[in-house]
């Protein structure tokens, strides 16, 4: 895991604390420190880094900084360091800070994935701010006596764990998502034989995308079709309980519910199975609820049934869900890999089918 510290260079504690932390991390992860806004953003911009940890929060090169960070795909950390206290706050209130606050600080402490503070009364001052509801309190070791040095180091890299186990679809690059994809199609067919011969993909080549995967898959309810998958696939994947890591989840987030569990089983054929399946997602869509598990078990259900696809496209456009079963056909060939063959409405690649997949990528993003 690679960190870069950027705080401004005239604020000495913040400096002994950064370098504090960084001879007490370590080896866990690598500490750069950068205290010149340009350079730090020429870092980011040259170099990945997976977590921008920024201390204090009244200088706006700060804000700017983070900015590059956001455009390079870096996740954000925000220490303030007591700055956040009523009493800072207070200080030259309608001169300085509320004028900062409209022009940065919000956006900045938004955007941050996790607030670390370092006491009660900053904590209150962060719920009356309401701006971001993920805070963690941290004693700082240079001022009190309650928390030692390692101890301190410990939890901050806790933080930066649980912030690198969040979204975890987020983080995978193409060729991950696309192993994912082919892993999701052997866990449902049980059958590597149905898997394209072109493009496909080997078992994730380290721990840390292993760990990707198989945290969606737990977040996501998908854990038996990903193990069967891996199983199919003769992947050695490392023994490892996804259940016991800790991660950030968005606000208003619902575990998904099986599509069955909703709608029953006792259906007179399989169109009417369908119908209702359908029916149900069109809800999930509209509330902004629906999951991988949704199109896994509707992949499911297309391959190991057959309906009557005549009779059930005229269902669906009387009552006009033709063309939304359509994207969801476009949706699950790019995600599930389900094929033509198996799709008993034609695809339906447009702009309403993209927000749909998106809708399902972006369910776990803070």
């Amino acid at each position: 895991m690679r960190i870069l510290h950027f705080f401004p260079k005239d604020d000495s504690m913040i400096s002994q604390y950064v370098t504090m932390l960084h001879e007490s991390m370590g080896l866990e992860c690598s500490n750069e420190m950068v205290t010149d806004a340009k350079e730090a953003q020429k870092n980011l911009w040259s170099s990945h880094y997976d977590i921008l940890h920024i201390h204090g929060c009244w200088n706006s090169s700060l804000y700017f900084v983070a900015k590059q960070a956001i455009k390079s795909h870096t996740r954000i950390v925000l220490s303030p360091h007591g700055q956040l206290e009523p009493w800072i706050v207070n200080d030259n209130y309608w001169n300085e800070k509320l004028p900062k606050q409209i022009l940065f600080l919000k956006k900045l402490v938004q955007h941050s994935y996790v607030v670390i503070i370092q006491g009660k009364m900053e904590e209150e001052s962060m719920n009356r701010l309401g701006w971001n509801p993920r805070t963690i309190i941290i004693k700082n070791a240079l001022v009190t006596h309650a928390i030692t040095r390692q101890e301190m180091a410990r939890q901050i890299f806790h933080v930066y764990r649980k912030v690198m186990d969040s979204n975890q679809l987020e983080l995978m690059d193409e060729e991950m998502k696309n192993t994912m994809q082919q892993v999701i199609m052997a866990g449902i067919t049980a059958d590597q034989q149905w898997l394209p011969e072109k493009g496909l993909h080997t078992a994730p080549d380290t721990l840390e995308k292993w760990r990707l995967l198989l945290l969606y898959a737990h977040q996501e309810h998908i854990t038996e079709i990903i193990q069967r998958g891996i199983q199919v696939l003769n992947y050695d994947a490392p023994d490892f309980d996804a259940s016991k890591v800790d991660c950030f989840l968005p606000s208003g987030y619902e575990e998904p519910h099986s599509i069955e569990s909703i709608i029953g089983i006792s259906f007179v054929s399989e169109n009417d199975r369908l119908i209702a399946t359908f029916k149900h997602l069109r809800k999930l869509v509209l509330r902004r609820q629906i999951a991988m598990m949704h199109l896994i078990e509707l992949d499911k259900e297309l391959r190991l049934h057959e309906c009557e696809e005549d009779r059930l496209c005229e269902r669906l456009s009387e009552i006009n869900l033709l063309k939304f079963a359509g994207r969801l056909m476009q949706v699950m060939s790019d995600m599930t890999g389900l094929t033509e063959g198996y799709m008993p409405v034609p695809p339906l690649d447009d702009r309403i089918a993209k927000k749909i997949r998106l809708q399902v990528e972006n369910r776990l993003k803070i």
